[in-house]
């Protein structure tokens, strides 16, 4: 058996992005048995890949694959010992990613992909990318990974693209396949240029048509500022800049929304976190009141959930010229923060009564605060 080093930790290292790399390997002249034989545990539901129990790294068979149906896993394989490591890199998406190294450091380049990562050019390996619905998203995906690189599409890639889109297989994606493509777009910088290049592909009515509108979302700089921030962040600007533009119904949406596009509790709860203190903000930002100002905490859980409430802050904090309000709002917070139930000062009251005179306390100190 030989062993390869392939794809994206030699595409990064030439690139000189820096260090850690994601390794991934493929095994060229095994089988299943001896894999096993020698300690890694197979993971692969589909494909023969097995994960090495010291390193966490994973280790593939080669492998060549035939579209047999529909969607990404609409294929029949064979990963024989008697398959080449040529051939296992021809069924891969991208030059740049069809590049293997040697234990001893060789350089196996069948494809030019250092040509093309020279040239700035994502293009694809084989006429086989069309048989990968995935591959759209992907392309999309390095695009706004290495934006900063000057890369462009190849055309006769966009040509492949245009016809997947065309034949209908994006319809057959699962939603959670999709979603793991758009949160590695998420932890990209330019991640808006993920959903834009989709949007111009026609993708996005059939992986994401939730997303109606997002052409003109991504128009707006209100994305901008959220390009350095988390995942769950730039997932939340969008669909602020979709509330926006469909007049605040977003909110009443996200569950059914969720339910389809898969993303986690996470993402929505913080999404819904932003979208009710948004229009609060946008609405009193001229002159808060204290009763604004409370709101704000309940909707961010401030009292119980206070590192809520800040990352909330810092997701508004991130607008331009909203620096002055978010400070008020946060030195409204610090003033009655730690205003609680004190048996001697709700001597006498029970229930709703304790939580309406907590509330006007807290609501006292507030407007002290704004004076």
């Amino acid at each position: 058996m030989q062993i390869y080093l392939v794809g994206g930790a030699i595409r990064d290292r030439l690139l000189e992005l820096p260090a850690p790399y994601e390794c991934d390997w493929v095994v060229v002249g095994s089988s299943p048995e001896e894999m096993k034989s020698k300690g890694y545990i197979k993971v692969g539901k589909s494909f023969p890949v097995f994960v090495d129990p010291k390193t966490s790294e994973e280790y593939a068979l080669a492998r060549i694959e035939s579209k047999s149906g529909h969607g990404y896993h609409g294929f029949d394989f064979d990963a024989g010992p008697k398959i080449t490591l040529e051939e296992d890199l021809l069924r891969r998406d991208l030059t740049i990613n069809a590049i293997a190294e040697d234990d001893m450091g060789n350089i196996i380049d069948p494809y030019n992909g250092i040509a093309d990562i020279k040239n700035r050019v994502l293009r694809h390996v084989s006429d086989a990318f069309r048989d990968d619905p995935l591959r759209v998203l992907r392309v999309s995906r390095f695009m706004s990974k290495l934006n900063s690189f000057g890369f462009s599409i190849a055309d006769e890639t966009t040509k492949l693209i245009a016809e997947i889109v065309k034949s209908g297989e994006l319809d057959y994606l699962v939603p959670e396949r999709v979603w793991l493509e758009t949160e590695k777009a998420l932890q990209t910088e330019c991640f808006d240029l993920y959903f834009k290049i989709l949007f111009d592909y026609n993708a996005i009515a059939h992986i994401y048509p939730d997303l109606e509108g997002i052409d003109r979302a991504l128009c707006n700089s209100s994305l901008v500022p959220y390009r350095n921030a988390s995942p769950e962040m730039k997932l939340a600007s969008i669909f602020c800049a979709l509330d926006d533009l469909r007049g605040g119904n977003v909110i009443e949406q996200l569950d059914e929304i969720q339910s389809r596009i898969k993303f986690p509790n996470s993402f929505k709860f913080f999404t819904k976190t932003v979208l009710r203190t948004s229009k609060i903000i946008n609405d009193s930002k001229d002159r808060i009141s204290a009763n604004d100002i409370y709101q704000i905490l309940e909707a961010t859980d401030a009292f119980r959930n206070p590192e809520n409430f800040s990352i909330a802050m810092e997701f508004h904090n991130l607008v331009d010229g909203y620096d002055q309000i978010i400070k008020i709002i946060i030195d409204a917070f610090d003033s009655c923060k730690d205003i609680s139930y004190e048996e001697e000062s709700f001597k006498g009251l029970e229930g709703d009564a304790i939580k309406d005179k907590l509330v006007a306390m807290r609501i006292k100190k507030i407007d002290s605060s704004l004076k």
